[in-house]
């Protein structure tokens, strides 16, 4: 029985868009079996013969080491590979509990998503090119010479039509790379199946160390990187790699690829979306777009696509993931054949080099260097976990805590629990620091082949988050997956590896290991499973006991970041950090307004220069999970601030104040930067450089972002409404709503004063003495900020958020992303400027946040959102305050 998963074309529409593919390749066809395939000379006693019998001599392996008791390696097979079939005799399988018996395995299905599409994004690299000797006969122009020749022949000779390219695949094989071998079998899989190419070559690269290692074949006979460098050779190397090796923090992988950069196209394939380079090796990246003046560029031949303010010696290297539209980038820049730029790394050439590793470059070695504090509760670990991990990876988290944790088992869980989710939410999960190796299992075992669990108490939390149906949902659901897709029975214990294929006693640790999982989830069903679920896990907890001295905990991964990174290009000094820090005090009032502490805090935040003498402070937002909107009970509350719900935000950067007149009128004068539309350099009524800008419009507030990016190549938007909010309160803890929690209305309390914010203090909100009435607005920073490090978040001027207008939150994301529905372009009249035309239909609505000086106390709230108000309303009480994302942008 065939996997449906294992197909890549199952259907008829699929077949069909097979024969699309090959109908535009000329006279492309799928690459001879591997066994006819004679090796190059310059190769054959590097490069072994495939072997189908044994995949994973494909690809070479590590060598032994005096220090490790097993080496991982990232094996490379044939897909799709033939699953192992179910018994098809009335005999009773044999049972997992057998000593001698090799468990049936799940196969994962095909680790890229898309395979189809891949291949049709891939087209532009099938071109065939002239060869370098002329010994094809050209009969055309043989006849019309000897023609002209009255018949005396005259023969004419070509240059034969071949493949364009030879593909070097530079797979990195560093330990968390160990993680992605099925993603690398499935890359260099999908090249060697395209037919596009001459050649499809593998190399082993090494990078656990601060000096990188290149190898070759299964002996791993170690090559020196010049000896792959061929002039006029057309060959394409590609680093697939998720630059956590040692090698990338030390800046000596980006000089080995750089060497083949001189004289080859050499691109970075990373397993991890750009919104997580920062947070690995790529971490002092400058982000930048490339440009290719010509087809088959060497990296030395790219030009930088944005202005640059650093005079470094830079590494330049296109970088895609693994998604389509970035392969259908790449492919069409390589070759010339669509966009000439993409996205790129820049990375300085004296940045690490010749130094001792150090904290800086590696975070990986301070945090192993630490002594070792009081161990974490697993009410700690979660809680670090799910104030930082995206929503997939948390949802994931649930998912995972009913299953085994063995790599097959957890795909095929996501795969059909969150079809939507990525690879790198698996292994945010993986590496969040909630997982280990098991005791339970084999000591000898790859990655993929390893049994891994929870750290004790983490299972119960995840499953005690999760309704008792839900869990029972998964349970079922996945072993009928397993039975559909394989054939085989619904029975967990028979997924488990055996690497050894029979070892003593290791079925009984099978036993347990499932055993485990199950007493988990039994325990959340109570009554007499309950009772059951714990003999055995006192069962279980004896045998580990036992084997206590054999767990092999896994490191975190940088996932657990707290703060967002950011990528500088301007030369640091070797002890200047990239984020500044502060300290400060936020006070807290009580019903009568009357401060009745202080609090200290420390926030990270960088200096944008927009020109000589005006700067942009961005404070850095840290993620977590906090409960938006406001009760009932709170004074002057409104249902558009209802229904309360739990939003999980990731961490960003935000302005410490908001835009002033100087900041805004240094982009608006910047008119080479323009997007869409004109910007007025002085809107605002209230004079004063360090005033808020008032007087503009949802659209110029969103134009100055853009034009903002396009300034610093990093990535500025208007807020979400759940951003603002939450970085408004300065809290990063959900309230327990069944226990009436509640925050204060404002963040530093109960009620409001004129000692603390610009609004119109004539009238109170609780018991604190009235004010007097505000004139208008006041320079930025004059009162005390939040927790965070943000200022002026109640009065002073409304903020325009992204989203669209909503009346309740009904519906909202709880993601902290922007709620947008339409976001119809507004109509710009010939002259660029926006049309005052207050009839025109297109033009929707969006929320403001904060109050400004011109309103009451209960207007200027945490929670209050501005009336229905159209994107080009403009108003003496509306500003705007900025969001900065992680990284740089092309």
């Amino acid at each position: 029985m065939v996997s449906e998963t294992n197909q890549w074309w199952p259907d008829d529409r699929e077949v069909a868009e097979l024969i699309w593919c090959l109908a535009h390749l000329d006279r492309i066809v799928a690459p001879p079996l591997s066994e006819n395939i004679k090796q190059p000379e310059d190769l054959q006693d590097y490069l072994p013969e495939s072997s189908t019998e044994n995949p994973s001599d494909n690809y070479p392996k590590i060598p032994p080491s005096v220090t490790e008791k097993a080496e991982q390696k990232i094996p490379i097979r044939t897909y799709p590979k033939q699953p192992d079939h179910a018994p098809t005799s009335g005999q009773k399988p044999e049972s997992s509990s057998s000593n001698y018996s090799s468990p049936i395995r799940v196969p994962d299905p095909f680790p890229l998503p898309k395979p189809r599409e891949i291949s049709k994004a891939l087209l532009p690299l099938s071109k065939r090119v002239p060869g370098l000797l002329a010994n094809e006969l050209d009969i055309e122009a043989t006849v019309e010479q000897t023609a002209e020749a009255d018949g005396l022949p005259m023969l004419a000779f070509r240059s034969p039509l071949e493949r364009w390219f030879e593909v070097h695949l530079l797979i990195d094989c560093s330990p968390s790379m160990a993680f992605w071998g099925d993603l690398a079998e499935g890359v260099a899989t999908l090249f060697r199946w395209q037919g596009f190419f001459r050649d499809v070559r593998i190399w082993h690269f090494d990078t656990r160390e601060p000096t990188p290692q290149l190898f070759s074949g299964v002996d791993r006979i170690e090559r020196d990187v010049r000896s792959l460098i061929a002039p006029g050779g057309h060959r394409l190397f590609i680093a697939l790699t998720d630059t956590l090796g040692k090698a990338w923090y030390s800046g000596q992988a980006f000089e080995v690829l750089a060497e083949l950069g001189e004289q080859h196209p050499v691109s970075i394939a990373h397993v991890f979306p750009q919104t997580l380079w920062q947070r690995t090796g790529l971490d002092q990246a400058i982000q930048r777009p490339l440009i290719a003046r010509q087809a088959e560029s060497a990296n030395s031949m790219l030009e930088v696509g944005a202005r640059l303010r650093t005079t470094a010696r830079l590494y330049k290297f296109p970088i895609f993931n693994l998604s389509v539209n970035h392969l259908s980038t790449w492919a069409n820049f390589t070759t010339g054949s669509g966009s000439n730029s993409i996205q790129g790394v820049l990375i300085r050439q004296d940045i690490r080099q010749d130094k001792p590793e150090t904290d800086k470059t590696n975070p990986k070695k301070q945090r192993s260097e630490q002594p070792k504090s009081v161990a974490e509760t697993p009410q700690e670990l979660l809680r670090g976990f799910l104030a930082n991990a995206s929503p997939e990876a948390r949802k994931l988290a649930e998912v995972l805590a009913a299953v085994p944790l063995i790599p097959p088992v957890m795909r095929l869980a996501q795969q059909w629990f969150l079809p939507d989710s990525e690879h790198w939410h698996l292994a945010e999960v993986f590496f969040s620091g909630l997982i280990q190796k098991s005791s339970l299992g084999p000591d000898q075992a790859t990655v993929p082949e390893t049994w891994y669990e929870f750290r004790p108490g983490i299972r119960e939390l995840l499953l005690g988050n999760s309704p008792v149906q839900r869990t029972t949902e998964i349970w079922r659901e996945i072993g009928d997956f397993i039975e559909h897709h394989y054939g085989i029975l619904r029975d967990f214990p028979a997924l488990i590896p055996n690497p050894t294929g029979s070892v003593p006693g290791l079925a009984g640790d099978r036993d347990l290991y499932f055993a485990e999982v199950k007493a988990a989830v039994f325990t959340t069903w109570g009554g007499e499973y309950a009772e059951w679920a714990q003999q055995r896990s006192t069962e279980v907890a004896k045998r580990k006991l036992e084997k206590v001295d054999l767990t092999d905990n896994l490191e975190p991964f940088e996932f657990e970041a707290e703060v967002p990174t950011i990528g500088f290009e301007e030369e640091l000094d070797e002890d200047e950090e990239k984020l500044q820090q502060w300290t400060f005090k936020t006070p807290t009032v009580n019903h009568h307004g009357e401060i009745i502490k202080t609090t200290t805090y420390t926030a990270s935040y960088f200096t944008e220069t927009l020109t000589d003498n005006v700067e942009l402070e961005m404070v850095a937002i840290p993620g977590g999970t906090f409960t938006m909107g406001s009760p009932e009970r709170e004074k002057d509350s409104r249902s558009r601030e209802r229904p309360q719900h739990n939003v999980t935000l990731q961490p960003f950067f935000m302005g410490k104040y908001p835009v002033t007149q100087a900041q805004w009128k240094a982009i608006a004068l910047m008119t080479d930067l323009k997007v869409q539309r004109y910007l007025d350099p002085d809107p605002s009524r209230f004079k004063g450089e360090k005033r808020p800008v008032e007087r503009i419009d949802w659209y110029e507030a969103v134009e100055f972002c853009d034009r903002l990016s396009k300034l610093t190549g990093r990535e500025y938007r208007l807020p979400s409404e759940a951003e603002w909010e939450y970085a408004c309160r300065g809290v990063r803890e959900p309230l327990n709503l069944d226990t009436g929690e509640s925050y204060p209305p404002f963040y530093f309390g109960e009620t409001i004063t004129q000692e603390l914010a610009n609004y119109d203090a004539s009238r109170t909100y609780r018991d604190e003495p009235p004010g007097e009435r505000s004139e208008g607005t006041t320079p930025v920073g004059e009162f005390l900020p939040n927790p965070f490090g943000l200022y002026d978040m109640h009065g002073n001027v409304w903020e325009w958020c992204e989203d669209d207008w909503h009346y309740n939150y009904e519906g909202a994301p709880t993601d902290g992303s922007a709620w947008i529905d339409y976001n119809e372009p507004e109509n710009v009249n010939a002259e660029n400027k926006p049309n005052s035309d207050k009839n025109n239909e297109n033009i929707s609505s969006s929320p403001l946040r904060g109050g400004s000086w011109n309103y009451i106390p209960d207007k200027c709230r945490s929670a209050i959102r501005s009336d229905f108000l159209r994107r080009d309303f403009r108003s003496l009480n509306d500003g705007v305050r900025v969001v900065c994302v992680s990284g740089r942008t092309g």
